[in-house]
């Protein structure tokens, strides 16, 4: 009998036997991450026509945005998830001063523990459960200029002091919504770090602003959620040794990046021979889609390589074969379906 997706991922973790590599892959829903009920039903539509065999929540990119109360235009767009975002709360160094912390009645937080309630009520225990959560400094750069670390930057070098204040706040936040979320019954976070190549911040910048508040995150949901995993956002020179905490499970990370040469990029192997935390990677999600006719066949070929190789990599197919990162609007995502196929042909 085929394992559930809770199963399979426990048997990883506990180093017990598999039937086969489990599965993942993410993308944006912009059109209704905002509709509880459909954004609920898009997700649990997704989940079970691929076939994952854990649910990453989409929430949408400008949440905490949104959450420090923003004024954002919404993209309508299926094809772009990010939307205008006309006033940030962020906008001088002295406004991260007046950072507050968050409590549960914040509208966006309730928008999501409602769906997360509905996902926990639909799945019960079958597939993980699993919250995105941006870590504080990803958070301080999008209420400050989404998707872009320049202002942040800046900040650093004019005020310390006050970044941590922001820092500290946010981090708050982040532990009165993980509360929260734990209740409603997430299985587990993907916590995002957009600062986590090397060139984003200098090693004693990121040993001040960055380890600690992760750190501390794993310690606080440690023995309250079970698979948790670190999102290392980014292509070249990533920082996967501030990830071998000893209350991290997984690890997500793009190890075959287009144009990259080998020696900046975080592959299986050298990864594999740094951790026995669970490695959640293999696809190149921007390329490994697209073919000159995007003609299935062809496609399903060059996923058939990635796990091929991320098994020669790794020694065996205990790891999550998956995208580094969210696929990007736009593919034809009816494609993603061969993640399953491969996986469960080789099985064969």
């Amino acid at each position: 009998m085929a394992m559930t997706g809770c199963e399979r991922i426990h048997a990883l973790l506990e180093g017990k036997p598999i039937d086969r590599s489990p599965i993942a892959s993410w993308y944006h829903f912009p059109q209704v991450d905002h509709n509880i009920t459909d954004f609920s039903r898009a997700l649990i539509n997704s989940t079970d026509f691929y076939d994952w065999d854990f649910i990453k929540i989409m929430t949408c990119g400008h949440f905490m945005t949104e959450a420090y109360g923003a004024d954002i235009t919404y993209s309508t767009d299926p094809n772009h998830w990010y939307g205008t975002v006309n006033r940030y709360p962020v906008q001088k160094i002295e406004d991260l001063w007046n950072v507050g912390v968050l409590d549960i009645d914040n509208p966006m937080m309730v928008r999501e523990l409602e769906i997360v309630r509905i996902l926990a009520d639909r799945y019960k225990g079958e597939k993980p459960i699993i919250a995105t959560i941006f870590n504080p400094i990803t958070s301080l750069q999008e209420i400050t200029s989404s998707l872009n670390p320049k202002p942040v930057q800046e900040f650093l070098q004019q005020d310390k002091a006050a970044v941590h204040a922001a820092l500290d706040a946010i981090h708050q936040t982040n532990k009165n919504y993980l509360d929260a979320l734990i209740e409603a019954g997430i299985d587990g976070i993907f916590l995002a770090n957009q600062f986590s190549q090397a060139d984003r911040l200098t090693d004693e910048q990121y040993a001040e602003f960055v380890r600690p508040y992760d750190d501390a995150t794993w310690e606080y949901i440690k023995g309250r959620t079970w698979f948790n995993m670190a999102h290392v956002h980014g292509a070249a020179d990533l920082r996967i040794d501030q990830y071998l905490h000893p209350d991290l499970q997984a690890l997500n990370w793009e190890n075959c990046p287009l144009g990259v040469a080998p020696e900046h990029t975080a592959s299986i192997e050298k990864v594999a021979k740094m951790t026995s935390q669970v490695l959640i990677t293999g696809i190149d999600q921007r390329n490994d889609f697209v073919t000159p006719t995007n003609d299935r066949d062809a496609v399903k070929q060059v996923i058939a390589k990635r796990y091929a190789d991320a098994i020669r990599e790794k020694g065996d197919n205990r790891f999550v074969f998956a995208t580094g990162c969210g696929t990007p609007l736009g593919t034809y995502l009816y494609l993603l379906s061969l993640i399953g196929d491969v996986v469960k042909e080789y099985q064969d």
